[in-house]
């Protein structure tokens, strides 16, 4: 069953030379349980489609579905309930430790620490985003999208800022934990060196989507 169906997607952006085409009639399906990776170079439309899966942008056109019902434009109670995210920036506020990081998302420290200790960096709960490395840091932002155990985790490019052995671990992680707690997932990378661990795999070219 599907979980979230995009249905004849279309968006532009306006600049100052005109209307920039990025998606056009583009038809996507998420199954619950599945795994996909979405291939592409940096401006081909991952991050547009990925923020109108989660509601942080809206198409032009088109229509969403989720578990078979039409959305609203501004989907974003989903947000807080069924998606989880996780950013290319890991955006934890340099103020606060890790745990109280987590809070902002989720106020119930027990699953917190339940989360932490899944993960295996409950040590790192006191510390400070500055006492961390990146691949900690990365690790803390999946264990943030996933406390509220949501049913759909996207991620865009988490592993950019990482090097090779921090990035095979963040995407087998991600991967594993979406298969223990049934989730979806969506990771978009430019790196198809990944390809061959999801269900399914796609790009974006010419504006359409292509399985490949």
């Amino acid at each position: 069953m599907n979980l979230i169906e995009l249905k004849k997607i279309s968006k532009s952006y306006k600049t100052n030379i005109g209307s920039f085409e990025i998606l056009k009639n583009i038809n996507f399906k998420i199954d619950k349980k599945k795994s996909i990776f979405l291939f592409g170079p940096s401006g081909c439309g991952k991050s547009t489609l990925l923020n109108i899966i989660t509601g942080l942008d809206v198409p032009d056109k088109g229509s969403i579905l989720y578990e078979g019902k039409a959305v609203k434009e501004n989907h974003m109670e989903l947000l807080k309930k069924d998606i989880g995210i996780i950013f290319q920036d890991h955006y934890l506020i340099s103020e606060l430790n890790v745990i109280d990081n987590i809070k902002l998302k989720h106020q119930n420290i027990s699953e917190i620490n339940e989360i932490l200790n899944y993960f295996k960096i409950d040590d790192l709960k006191l510390k400070f985003p500055n006492q961390l490395s990146n691949g900690q840091k990365q690790r803390v932002c999946v264990a943030r999208a996933m406390v509220s155990r949501p049913k759909l985790l996207i991620a865009d490019e988490p592993t950019s800022y990482l090097d090779r052995e921090n990035a095979d671990l963040v995407i087998n992680l991600i991967l594993d934990a979406c298969k223990n707690f049934d989730l979806s997932t969506v990771i978009a990378s430019h790196d198809i060196s990944f390809k061959s661990n999801f269900d399914y795999s796609y790009t974006i070219e010419s504006n359409s989507l292509i399985k490949c």
